[in-house]
């Protein structure tokens, strides 16, 4: 099969006929698959190996450690900024900033526009949110103006990020339309450390043209790269939409990937979407795909208990041994422990019923080959431990204090895992014609059932189409317009009810979990007291006045002396594991709140129950039909959850030693109020949360029937003009239908 077998040359008169939706889909397919042939099929190719995953997960971060070992990818100033970043050989180090199209700024700036009125309709729903639920208190209370971060909180991603990338370009006086459109080079002639100085300007913090910088090419004089390009992209879920598109069109380019997941998040839902849905369709080699936690030090900082039992472990080697030994058991616990949680999220997914055969392939090969763990920050930190940033050395003392080991530069090196992944990247190179030779025919099979889908369900909707157009009758069709309005208008509560009920279950989820964390708060909130009985020794004299002869003789007695104390160790592994249980709890909250496919299934049935089915004039396949493409319009937003160290008052105060039965009060106070703001900061995480999912279907409950109508009348205008034209109309569906059928014949 080649490219030229998904021609949709024939399809090309019917453009008029068929739903443009089917159409548009089937076409991005065709045109990618166009594109990325022609990309793979080059002579002499390199290798192409993408680095994805969602924003701040550490890709750039890695890179550099990797590759540079220097901040030679600038850290943008927010998840907006971030450009795609190709990387390449090349005898003489240079860049090539690529700024956005016209097309792509005028999207933005449309979106940017937009967000007065985003900013005065989620101020008004806080406001009447705000509201007190009882008539007298409503009359007595006057409405909360919610904070600008809280309305700003709850604007569409796209649109913030629009407005954000506007003004920053207007706050460096940049005529944009300049330079849309245009390519810049960038030489260098002192190599990679010049062009980093060069690009900052253009992707870095603060950088005069970072608003405009849509993607940028790296030609890096080391010898490494030769026969890789390696590409680093701002993530899956880019709000940037045209920047978010170029990283999933340039997936079905690559060989190899690398999919990069920080280990306090390990494999969200948006992780695995990238596993179950991108990569199937870019014919990626079940084979080539290899899972990565990034920031593995912060999951070492959160996880005390790892270094207690790593200390035991220590103990039973020679003494000369236990420093080595000691950081080797801390990293093989922890890793064991994180791929234990990786098996588990892929085993739901490959065990997950209606998962197609090619996407259980590639989770149960990523599962076969482990995930790999590393720290871009530690290996940097090994590389410049002697010119520490004030933050570096801040964050090094508090990895020393919570494992109670003295990282230094050969321990941060291998808490890093660098050099290992950085030559696996590099090893591919060997598997170059191995990986190349199978991805043309990968790709192909990957986007054939995709197209084939596609065309069939084209072909069943003509079908329909064709029946309808031949039985119809304008009257009918127009009273049976009438009804259908009628009784969705009227039914219009009912099918929002479905939407309030999954509020109603996502806020019960939520609030039962409060329960249960404050539950097993008092657990974590007590310190352990010791007491410790020891025998000491003591002198007593045995002289006695009347007995000359005893003078000076003594004797040694024995007594029990208990020592009350308490581990301030003790505590802080008590406030981390509380912290670890309540992250991991919210985690599971907000992936079990909203099963999507099951809130579908409601408002389907939901919506079907709106028309008159018992009607003769109803057309319950079109009905369907249109019911289903507003269903697939049904999104939850994708939430996930921060990290931080609350054991710090704990360690500042009394360190982690022994605490003396004096300071027992003190130290039990200060495990308690850092319960507390566990407790605190994840019951307002929480609001948070359920806010996010609330508003989302909240506004989808509320536009639904009316969007769903306008799908409805759309269709039915067409409808009415076939049946006006029906002779003319039912040979042009037939003739639509026939160059379907040879478009199909064709795969």
């Amino acid at each position: 099969m080649t490219s030229r077998m998904l021609s949709l040359t024939p399809l090309d008169p019917y453009v008029a006929i068929i739903d443009a939706e089917q159409l548009s889909s089937l076409k991005a397919l065709v045109d990618g698959l166009e594109v990325n042939l022609t990309a793979v099929r080059e002579r002499d190719r390199d290798l192409r190996i993408a680095v994805v995953g969602q924003m701040n997960a550490g890709k750039s971060s890695f890179l550099n450690a990797a590759l540079f070992g220097r901040d030679l990818l600038p850290k943008a100033d927010t998840p907006m900024t971030a450009a795609l970043t190709k990387i390449v050989f090349a005898p003489r180090a240079k860049a090539e900033v690529v700024f956005y199209s016209a097309d792509d700024w005028a999207d933005i700036e449309q979106r940017a526009n937009d967000y007065p009125r985003a900013y005065a309709e989620e101020e008004r729903k806080l406001m009447e949110e705000s509201q007190p639920s009882s008539p007298f208190a409503k009359v007595m209370t006057a409405p909360r103006k919610p904070t600008a971060d809280e309305v700003k909180r709850r604007i569409p991603e796209a649109i913030r990020s629009s407005l954000e990338l506007v003004e920053k370009a207007r706050q460096h006086g940049l005529n944009v339309h300049d330079y849309l459109g245009r390519t810049e080079v960038l030489e260098s002639a002192d190599g990679a450390e010049d062009l980093a100085r060069a690009l900052h300007e253009y992707v870095g913090s603060g950088g005069r043209f970072t608003a405009i910088t849509k993607m940028s090419v790296l030609h890096v004089d080391d010898p490494r790269l030769q026969g890789l390009e390696i590409i680093d992209t701002p993530g899956f879920n880019d709000p940037v939409v045209s920047r978010g598109q170029i990283t999933r069109n340039l997936l079905g380019q690559c060989d190899v990937i690398f999919l990069l997941s920080a280990v306090s998040q390990f494999l969200t839902a948006s992780d695995m979407a990238v596993l179950r849905e991108q990569l199937p369709e870019a014919g990626i080699d079940d084979k080539a795909v290899f899972l990565v936690g990034s920031q593995r030090d912060l999951a070492l900082r959160q996880d005390r208990g790892i270094a207690v039992t790593a200390s035991k472990f220590a103990e039973r080697v020679p003494p000369e041994q236990r420093s080595a030994a000691r950081a080797s058991a801390m990293i093989q616990l922890l890793d064991k422990k994180l791929t234990e949680q990786a098996n588990i999220t892929l085993d739901a997914q490959i065990k997950q019923s209606g998962q197609d055969e090619k996407t259980r392939r590639i989770l149960g090969a990523v599962k076969q080959t482990a995930p790999r763990f590393i720290s871009g920050w530690a290996w940097m930190v090994a590389e410049h431990f002697t010119s520490l940033s004030d933050d570096d050395r801040y964050q090094l003392d508090q990895l020393c204090t919570a494992t109670g080991y003295p990282f230094e530069p050969d321990s941060l090196r291998q808490l890093s895992n660098i050099p290992a992944l950085r030559d696996e990247i590099l090893a591919q190179r060997e598997r170059k014609q191995q990986l190349i030779a199978g991805k043309e025919q990968a790709l192909i099979e990957g986007m054939r059932n995709g197209a084939r889908e596609r065309l069939q369900q084209i072909e069943h909707s003509l079908q329909e189409r064709g029946e309808r157009v031949r039985n119809g009758d304008i009257g009918e069709l127009e009273k049976s317009e009438q009804d259908m309005l009628r009784h969705m208008q009227g039914g219009k509560a009912r099918l929002e009810g479905v939407f309030d009920e999954q509020v109603v279950k996502a806020s019960q989820q939520f609030a039962l979990l409060k329960t249960e964390i404050r539950g097993q708060a008092q657990k974590y909130s007590r310190v352990d007291v010791v007491k410790e009985t020891t025998t000491e020794s003591y002198t007593v004299s045995t002289s006695n006045w009347y007995n000359p002869f005893s003078w000076g003789d003594r004797e040694t007695r024995y007594r029990d002396v208990v020592t009350v104390y308490a581990s301030a160790q003790d505590a802080i592994e008590q406030v981390q594991t509380f912290a670890l249980q309540t992250t991991k709890s919210l985690q599971k909250a907000i992936i079990d709140c909203v099963d999507l496919d099951e809130l579908r299934r409601k408002v389907g049935v939901a919506a079907m129950s709106l028309f008159d089915t018992g009607s003769a004039d109803f057309d319950a396949e079109l009905m369907l039909a249109e019911v289903n493409k507003s269903l697939r319009r049904i999104t939850i937003p994708d939430v996930s959850v921060g990290n931080k160290d609350y054991s710090q008052s704990i360690v500042k105060a009394f360190g982690s030693d022994r605490v003396s039965e004096n300071q027992i009060k003190g130290l039990n106070e200060a495990q308690r109020e850092a319960v507390a703001a566990i407790i605190a900061d994840l019951e307002a995480e929480v609001e948070r949360k359920v806010k996010a999912i609330e508003t989302s279907l909240d506004s989808t409950g509320k536009t639904f029937v009316e969007d769903m109508s306008c799908d409805i009348q759309q269709s039915l205008t067409q409808l009415r003009i076939d049946i006006a034209n029906k002779e003319q109309s039912i040979q042009q569906i037939a003739a639509a239908r026939q160059a379907v059928a040879e478009a199909l014949a064709g795969l």
